[in-house]
């Protein structure tokens, strides 16, 4: 049975937006809890997943609990960033928990890029049959700089709220899409692709266990510089130009053949972006093809597509011809019981791919083992 939080709400703090999903456990499964907020993080107070102004964080905080009447106080939060938090599958040789303990220490030293008497680590052995050989075992380490650390705890706090558990993204990730869904993928291999800001985390989960990681620097920023730098030169208009005239889809690019403003302005932002969604897509077939030489031509069931920048209408048919692995957005509500009068199957499916992280982080005590 599960332990812990049975009513939480997982918060993802972002660089650009702060996202919140409150959940509770009930003897049906596990129940949505009002509305899923998304909303924007005070300029300049988070950098690289780093709190970096938590007066302007709490207040955010703050209004947004009033503004979506959020009745639980308990939060679990995730921390990421390249600069502050390092998240690796380590070989080590099989030994003994005590031996693993004190070898994890030394790993450290390797795996980390800064101090390893100012951080927070965490470790579990990955235990897939038949994956690792008799004389070695994968370890995932999770690592976070304790500054960090203390920065999102005062953040939360400062709102009132009680932060009750620290996550990682990639794990919470997994949670959601994988251990909680119907769609059997528990048992199956799946890779998760989580397009963020900044960022694109690929994951590969197996028989329920995260053993493959991997971060790219093409994300949602890199397409909105691409528009920025080939159309429009201002950011701002140039992210609000992905999001209204980004579409990949085959009647789109029909459209494209025909005149008028809305058919020009899909050609030129598909051919802005065309560089970066390749460069993602090949680095995705890339990590595919690693992880198949590494795993005995491992068979992966499905990519399935998260973050802010999966909504792209046609990027999961794209990456899909790209790869030849059946690929679609992921969609966490699916898997949840929703009051369909409360809040719309529309809206959650539109905020799904960004909130997945925030739904993974509020079920962490929830489902079973």
């Amino acid at each position: 049975m599960p332990r812990g939080a049975a009513h939480a709400l997982g918060l993802d703090i972002g660089t650009h937006a702060i996202k919140a999903v409150e959940l509770r456990r009930t003897g049906e499964g596990i129940e949505l809890v009002g509305t899923p907020a998304v909303v924007a993080t005070p300029p300049g107070s988070v950098s690289d997943g780093v709190i970096v102004d938590g007066g302007q964080v709490s207040e955010a905080l703050a209004q947004m609990v009033k503004t979506y009447g959020f009745t639980t106080r308990q939060v679990i939060v995730s921390v990421g960033g390249e600069s502050s938090v390092v998240v690796r599958i380590a070989s080590m040789p099989r030994m003994e928990p005590k031996e693993l303990d004190d070898a994890m220490q030394w790993e450290l030293e390797r795996q980390v890029p800064f101090p390893v008497d100012q951080v927070i680590f965490d470790y579990e052995v990955i235990d897939i049959p038949g994956q690792t050989g008799e004389d070695n075992i994968d370890v995932f380490l999770a690592v976070a700089q304790e500054d960090m650390v203390d920065a999102h705890v005062e953040a939360i706090m400062g709102a009132k709220l009680t932060p009750i558990h620290i996550d990682v993204e990639p794990l919470a990730i997994g949670r959601a899409l994988v251990h909680a869904s119907d769609n059997g993928y528990r048992d199956q291999t799946v890779l998760l692709v989580h397009i963020g800001a900044n960022s694109t985390g690929i994951y590969i989960v197996s028989n329920g266990w995260m053993n493959f990681v991997r971060t790219l620097p093409t994300a949602g920023s890199a397409f909105t510089a691409a528009i920025s730098e080939n159309i429009l030169g201002d950011e701002e208009q140039a992210e609000r130009a992905k999001r209204q005239f980004a579409d990949l889809t085959e009647a789109a690019t029909e459209e494209s053949e025909e005149t008028g403003d809305v058919a020009q302005a899909q050609t030129a932002i598909q051919e802005a972006i065309s560089e970066a969604l390749f460069d993602l897509s090949t680095e995705v077939g890339r990590s595919l093809e690693f992880y198949r030489r590494q795993h005995r031509d491992a068979q992966i069931s499905a990519i399935l597509l998260c973050g802010g920048s999966a909504v792209i209408p046609g990027l999961a048919e794209f990456i899909q011809n790209e790869t030849g692995v059946t690929t679609e957005v992921a969609n966490p509500y699916q898997h949840l019981i929703c009051d369909t009068q409360q809040v719309s199957k529309s809206y959650l499916a539109d905020v799904g791919p960004a909130t997945v992280v925030a739904v993974g982080l509020a079920m962490r005590d929830m489902l079973e083992d």
